[in-house]
């Protein structure tokens, strides 16, 4: 069986032949695409990934870092096959220029204000009636940087992880005027 401290979590019991065959295809589709239209393709991998009921999580590691090698390594274990935790271990951080943090930062910024903005604009909630202020502080990061620009913030210091693939400021500075 498999073990459930493994990166993958646990292996699933009774895998059909046709959600292997499934898979397969899907990973065929996206290691012979090009960057440009690989996007629905990882799309169409990860729900053919949670219908063979791998870890969320891991799934999301995968798709989100569009890791090729760890994809083919999870469809190995899909597949019966030992992976060796050791090649799954994520190598050292790329440094990211403190100009595109910077740049990430202040998208971050905008966008976390702009949603609080969005919030407080609903009925019921401004000054006028019962005067409820904006309870968002964490969101989604913006998809124009890629997740290693968030990582290396977070790594910073600047932003925290609260999972999902949200992220809140350390210090959140931003202002609700």
């Amino acid at each position: 069986m498999g073990d459930p401290a493994h990166p993958f979590g646990k292996r699933p019991a009774n895998l059909a032949p046709a959600v292997l065959t499934e898979v397969d295809a899907a990973l065929a589709a996206v290691a012979g695409s090009d960057a440009a239209s690989a996007g629905p393709k990882w799309g169409a991998m990860h729900k053919t990934l949670l219908k063979a009921k791998v870890d969320p999580q891991a799934i999301m590691r995968l798709v989100a870092g569009r890791d090729l090698a760890g994809l083919e390594a999870l469809v190995r274990w899909l597949h019966g096959e030992e992976v060796a935790v050791t090649a799954l271990v994520e190598e050292p951080a790329e440094e990211i220029d403190i100009e595109v943090q910077r740049s990430a930062m202040r998208a971050f910024r905008k966008r976390l204000r702009f949603a609080r903005l969005d919030a407080e604009s609903r009925l019921g909630v401004g000054p006028m009636s019962t005067g409820k202020r904006n309870e968002i502080d964490a969101i989604i990061a913006p998809r124009e940087y890629p997740v290693a620009v968030w990582e290396a913030l977070v790594r910073a210091g600047r932003l925290r992880r609260e999972g999902g693939g949200f992220y809140a400021l350390v210090q959140d500075d931003v202002s609700d005027d």
